[in-house]
């Protein structure tokens, strides 16, 4: 349920300032989750049942994180930071990571999650939270504070290392989707299409992808075949073929199009 990296069975849980064991830390939290588990997420038996759990053992992280996370799946946000913080103090290798993620995607607080990603990237290495790497999420962040070449050089990041680590299989249709959004911020038209039409040989009917395809085919006065994939853009969108990130049910992703864009 929780990583930890450590050898020795003995050794105290990261984060944790009591001589609880690895074996011993995971065993409490399976206990005291089946419990907290029975009531519903947003429910304050759930939150009453986590509130006991902390009381008793206030140095394991995984508690905060998991009083956090309701709240902001609710838009409570300010709320949820000071229990994600906590868990990110006590065990940062796990949660600076995820913080940064929050911020992100929830809080849309993209100067603070760059920082958390910075600092994951020391504590962890490029690595990854919530199925893609720390580079795609501050190629986001970069996205949205309109610092476009940085935002095109880290999705290049993502899609480099997902390539080194499996093989250009292995590279996600967001990562490309959000490169050719950056190249077409960039005014890059040729190339964003060139990297619209690689996510689209994944997800053929990726209603975002077409969009900004479309878009991209405007400005390059190709009117015609732009107004096509826009219909169908439009089509695919109707049949919800659209972002299908899992937290996309909570937060609308930077540049998910929307049913008015359509004129709907």
């Amino acid at each position: 349920m929780l990583s930890c990296n450590t050898s020795s069975k003995t050794n105290k849980a990261q984060g944790d300032n009591v001589n609880f064991s690895v074996e011993k830390r995971d065993s409490i939290v399976n206990n005291v989750m089946e419990k907290v588990n029975k009531y519903y997420l947003n429910s304050q038996e759930r939150r009453l049942a986590l509130d006991s759990a902390i009381k008793k053992y206030p140095n394991i992280a995984y508690f905060y994180q998991q009083r956090a996370m309701p709240l902001y799946k609710q838009d409570k946000d300010e709320l949820g930071l000071p229990y994600l913080e906590k868990a990110a103090a006590l065990d940062p290798k796990t949660y600076v990571e995820y913080m940064a993620f929050i911020k992100c995607i929830f809080s849309k607080n993209y100067k603070d999650a760059i920082l958390d990603f910075n600092k994951a990237l020391k504590l962890n290495g490029a690595s990854y939270v919530m199925d893609h790497s720390y580079y795609f999420y501050l190629g986001l962040c970069n996205l949205q504070l309109n610092e476009f070449k940085k935002a095109e050089d880290y999705f290049q990041k993502s899609i480099d290392q997902s390539i080194r680590e499996e093989s250009e299989d292995w590279v996600h249709y967001t990562d490309l989707m959000y490169l050719g959004i950056a190249k077409y911020e960039l005014k890059d038209y040729e190339n964003a299409i060139r990297i619209f039409d690689k996510a689209l040989l994944q997800q053929p009917k990726f209603s975002d992808v077409k969009y900004y395809k479309a878009l991209s085919l405007f400005n390059l006065k190709k009117i015609d075949e732009g107004q096509v994939v826009l219909i169908e853009a439009k089509e695919d969108f109707l049949n919800n073929n659209t972002m299908r990130e899992d937290n996309s049910i909570y937060e609308r992703y930077p540049y998910q199009v929307q049913k008015h864009w359509f004129g709907l």
